[in-house]
């Protein structure tokens, strides 16, 4: 059994999962951290050359993500031959299947969702990232996936591209469900802070500059602030963490690169967070903590306004929300 296997294996018998529970297990099976501890917890882990990541999202959604196989880009930037390399990544996404479907946890596994190559669906009534208006409609989607519940949670296998200059991935990631309105712990709302976001508020986004995404629009961020911009302005960490702790509304399995200096990549890193009044980008938490990148002064007043905790939202909030932000994003439901 591959370092994966065992892993996925300690992570599902985790009841609940938490992100220090799977830290523990990570230790325990020897895996390297990488330095990266969020809310003291490290997130960063390798061994034998993959990747694992340990991401915690508003509304208490745990997800543990693994990079078996990454094919890069080569030197001139571009794929030689696509269809090869969607080849080779299918043959290692089948020769991992058996890790899950042979595992301890096997006989708790409910299969639903499957794509064949190119995203059509397959068996399975489940639709995954990318399969529909909710992943990304410029093409990061799965070439291949397979996705389970596994006793509330969700497992997912599958081969994903971005975008032509983005490496092609197999990817493995277990997410917990999302926890329960009102048992977040203490938050604003919950101490005589600003209310929860009304169902009917509307969204601003911000931190989509366009050296990410060529079609983004002006408004929503332009150019990428120049590093120390937005020195003084805000508490680095507090805000980091503020961004990093946001609700998810879409999420994509991609990896996004440093665009300012190529110093960071970060799992996921096109996903979209909200705080319920402003939506931003994954990856925006990380040009705050190592650029210190200026933001908008009405987002950072909101921060300052909510403590720097994201204000608790339910399913009624963050649907609509999440549709909204599909429209603005362009991603649009296969016919």
């Amino acid at each position: 059994m591959t370092a994966v296997g065992a892993m996925l294996e300690e992570l599902g018998v985790l009841d609940p999962l938490t992100a220090e529970g799977a830290a523990a297990r990570f230790s325990a099976r020897g895996w390297a951290p990488g330095g990266r501890p969020r809310d003291g917890v490290e997130t960063s882990w390798d061994k034998d050359g993959v990747g694992a990541w340990i991401r915690t999202s508003g509304g208490g959604v745990v997800s543990v993500s693994f990079a078996v196989w990454i094919r890069d880009v080569d030197e001139s930037g571009y794929f030689d031959d696509v269809e090869a390399v969607h080849e080779e990544g299918e043959r290692v996404l089948t020769g991992f299947l058996p890790e899950i479907e042979g595992s301890s946890f096997a006989g708790r596994l409910a299969e639903v969702g499957r794509t064949a190559k190119g995203g059509d669906e397959g068996e399975g009534e489940g639709q995954g990232e990318g399969e529909d208006g909710d992943g990304d409609g410029r093409g990061d989607e799965f070439v291949a996936l397979k996705r389970w519940a596994l006793d509330g949670r969700t497992l997912t296998a599958g081969l994903v591209q971005h975008d032509t200059d983005l490496p092609v991935m197999v990817v493995v990631a277990l997410e917990s469900a999302p926890a329960r309105a009102g048992c977040r712990g203490s938050t604003a709302a919950a101490t005589g802070g600003p209310p929860r976001p009304s169902p009917e508020a509307g969204v601003k986004p911000i931190g989509f500059y366009r050296e990410m995404d060529a079609h983004y629009d002006a408004a929503w961020g332009g150019p990428v602030p120049a590093p120390e911009s937005g020195g003084g302005r805000y508490p680095v960490e507090e805000l980091a963490d503020y961004l990093a702790s946001g609700h998810p509304l879409l999420d994509v399995t991609e990896l996004t690169t440093d665009v300012i200096g190529g110093a960071f990549r970060v799992p996921g890193g096109s996903s979209v967070l909200t705080d319920g009044a402003f939506v931003w980008r994954a990856d925006l938490a990380k040009y705050v903590e190592r650029y210190r990148i200026a933001l908008p002064g009405d987002f950072l007043r909101a921060a300052r306004e909510n403590g720097f905790r994201v204000p608790p939202a339910d399913y009624g909030v963050l649907l609509p929300l999440s549709v909204e932000v599909s429209g603005l994003l362009g991603f649009r439901p296969r016919s």
